[in-house]
């Protein structure tokens, strides 16, 4: 799929998803009967998570102070974000199993998974201005859920990109390519956030998820950066500039992959 392409569909998807969606579904049973089966909402309720006889307020202030009731209603949340994840990876793994199946080449490396701490999610709430509540963690963090996907090659990462746009179950919220136009410290990788269908407490939730595509290369220096970038602020040399020597890694490891992915294009009959 090109680029032109997938921008239309997620400019047609974004128009839906400041919708609230609240409908039933129902099956008719034998008796003549309706019965309903699950009830769709896009915007998350927290007391509809978190049981409403432990009587607590929704300000995670004061929640990080209250030790086990904490975890006690955290784990609610905490696993409707980690059943998304789980609903991610299985696609994922189903077309791993697809191109194995085909004798096809795998377009998947490896992946990872990332849950956001609670004291996470209050520090970027913080950093967002926004209230410090649960509701408000919810219903504007796209990224408690997280999912990366390691690519061998820049061509797979677009692949994987068109099959999960093409999956019409999902709602596409956001697409950012810094593989063509990479951040200036030199980070690429293909970010997208999307939401999820997920089965829990007898309802259907779109639950959002961030997902981070990229390469072996690019996940490799981006795990050296953080690295060196942590070390470098106890660096006591000030002449040195960690960032323009980053900036030149990344110029160089970019260049090498670039050489090994028209080899490889070569040798899969792609000139």
């Amino acid at each position: 799929m090109s680029d032109m392409k997938a921008q239309n569909i997620i400019t047609s998807i974004n128009t839906e998803t400041h919708k609230k969606i609240n409908y039933s579904s129902h099956v008719v049973l034998e008796d003549g009967k309706m019965d309903t089966q699950v009830e769709v909402e896009e915007n998350l309720s927290v007391h509809e998570l978190v049981p409403m006889t432990l009587g607590i307020q929704d300000d995670m202030s004061h929640i990080v102070d209250i030790g086990e009731e904490f975890s006690h209603t955290m784990d609610p949340i905490l696993r409707l974000y980690n059943a998304a994840i789980n609903v991610t990876t299985s696609r994922l793994d189903i077309i791993k199993d697809e191109f194995q199946y085909r004798r096809l080449r795998v377009p998947i490396h490896h992946v990872d998974t990332r849950l956001k701490s609670i004291k996470s999610i209050l520090g970027k709430l913080q950093k967002k201005d926004l209230d410090t509540t649960l509701t408000a963690a919810i219903n504007n963090l796209y990224d408690i859920a997280g999912v990366r996907v390691v690519c061998p090659y820049i061509k797979d990462v677009y692949l994987i990109r068109d099959r999960l746009i093409a999956q019409d179950d999902l709602m596409i919220l956001d697409i950012k390519d810094y593989i063509e136009n990479p951040k200036k410290n030199g980070y690429r990788s293909l970010h997208m956030i999307i939401r999820v269908p997920v089965y829990f407490m007898n309802k259907k939730q779109m639950v959002p998820v961030e997902l981070q595509i990229r390469t072996q290369a690019m996940d490799m220096w981006a795990s050296m950066e953080h690295d060196i970038k942590y070390k470098s602020l106890y660096e006591i040399d000030p002449e040195f500039d960690y960032n323009k020597e980053l900036l030149e890694c990344a110029k160089l490891i970019y260049q090498a992959e670039a050489k090994m992915e028209l080899m490889n294009n070569k040798l899969e009959g792609e000139f």
